[in-house]
């Protein structure tokens, strides 16, 4: 049996979640959630943009739009709160993967169980076999889908959400692997984001969730994929890597889904653990006192997140100099930092004083470490070092409920008064069962 087809047995056999699974997807749906509010918030001249082109497309009124009254149909609805919910790059992610997962499989997942009325525990089958499809294929791509300028959350996210929506259709391991198959063909998304106008990174989740839901629609309606999709030397696999880790695309002894992490902090993964760091040193020496701050971090990183003055909120985002900067001044990084930056005279001097430097060492992907270390000298010759090798929210170094849901109530705002935040996060922590999905954001104020 080729790869292709085993992969799709494997997600087609996910079934009878156990309780530690339901919770840890609701952890996720609710750090979806934040992850949308702060998007809207911190992404707004882009939204509204994108909306533009996409309300102005019409179609049935099948699923729900974030925080919208006007319902579109399945595949528009689930680009559109995968837009919304990349936009603040506060979504959960894997490390393995190299990218993240929730941000498309929710909103695609979510789209066409308004469209199908399904029940909740099959919503939440989906989800899991999605997230499992997800970091398996991705995994095995990397690092070389990475090298070669692809963006692992468009890229391996179409795959993804079209098993996932083939679940939810109920369909095969047979249609499953057709409806995956489709996706290879319609999937995207580069790294270019990084070079300029990173504004439009939220496309590549968007399209995803839009390519996985239609692809699942094709599979359904019996269009067969090319067979060994991934595996053949034409297959997907050959176009995004140079070589596959097929051990990554295997089983193991827990769903995948526990292996993702959640994000505190507004900006690209790469910047949170410098943040950690900085944020450990600050108080230990005033910024005026600071000569000089050597950043060792992983090539990766500084291809990723290198921008060292932004200029808008979504340079913010990709910058491992500024955020460093406002964490050794104030001992944190939030969402008020990024609109617009605090260029202050004290954070762009800070910023001139840093030094980013690639060290290979930072990164061990058997173990799940990207890291990195700061090394301050101060004006009185002494040093100062810190070394954060797993950032908080990962597995290892785990946020709790409580953590989701002030994360939740931040990121909110004053978007919902605290009885519809209340409802929300009610409704997302009963999902399960036999009754029938009732999707969450229409539990919120909606604009027209």
């Amino acid at each position: 049996m080729g790869i292709s087809s085993a992969l799709a047995r494997d997600l087609a056999g996910i079934r009878n979640l156990t309780e530690e699974d339901r919770e840890q997807l609701r952890t996720l749906i609710l750090d979806f959630f934040a992850a949308s509010f702060a998007g809207v918030k911190a992404n707004g001249a882009f939204n509204a943009a994108v909306e533009k082109a996409v309300f102005s497309q019409g179609g049935a009124p099948e699923s729900a739009v974030f925080l919208h009254s006007r319902k579109l149909p399945a595949r528009l609805a689930a680009f559109m709160n995968a837009v919304y919910g990349h936009g603040a790059e506060l979504d959960d992610g894997n490390k393995k993967a190299a990218g993240h997962a929730g941000v498309h499989l929710i909103p695609a997942v979510f789209a066409l169980a308004d469209r199908l009325g399904s029940t909740q525990e099959a919503v939440l089958t989906a989800l899991a076999a999605g997230y499992e499809a997800y970091i398996r294929i991705s995994s095995a791509a990397q690092p070389g889908m990475v090298r070669r300028g692809f963006h692992s959350t468009g890229m391996a996210g179409s795959l993804a959400c079209a098993a996932a929506c083939a679940r939810l259709y109920g369909l095969d391991a047979v249609g499953l692997e057709d409806a995956v198959a489709l996706a290879t063909t319609m999937s995207g998304g580069l790294l270019s984001y990084g070079d300029s106008r990173p504004a439009i990174k939220p496309l590549n989740p968007g399209k995803a969730a839009e390519n996985g839901v239609f692809a699942a629609m094709l599979a359904r309606e019996g269009v067969r994929g090319p067979a060994e999709a991934l595996e053949g030397p034409n297959g997907w696999f050959h176009a995004v890597t140079e070589e596959t880790d097929e051990s990554c695309l295997k089983g193991g002894d827990h769903l995948l889904l526990h292996d993702c992490y959640f994000k505190l902090y507004p900006s690209c993964r790469h910047t949170h653990c410098g943040i950690d760091a900085a944020a450990a040193l600050h108080g230990k020496a005033k910024p005026e006192e600071i000569v000089s701050a050597e950043v060792y971090i992983y090539p990766n990183a500084i291809k990723l997140a290198g921008i060292r003055f932004p200029k808008d909120a979504d340079e913010t985002k990709f910058s491992i100099p500024y955020t460093l900067a406002c964490a050794l001044q104030t001992g944190t990084y939030g969402i008020a930092d990024m609109d617009p930056p605090r260029m202050t005279e004290e954070i762009t001097t800070l910023i001139g004083k840093i030094t980013m430097i690639a060290d290979p060492a930072m990164e061990d992907r058997s173990r799940g470490i990207r890291g990195a270390r700061i090394r301050l000298t101060l004006k009185d010759g002494s040093v100062l070092e810190e070394s954060v090798s797993v950032p908080k929210g990962d597995p290892e170094n785990p946020l709790t409920r409580q953590d989701i849901l002030a994360k939740l109530k931040t990121c909110a705002g004053d978007q919902v008064s605290e009885a519809e935040l209340s409802a929300l996060a009610g409704a997302v922590l009963g999902i399960g069962g036999e009754a029938p999905f009732e999707n969450p954001m229409l539990l919120l104020p909606q604009k027209p």
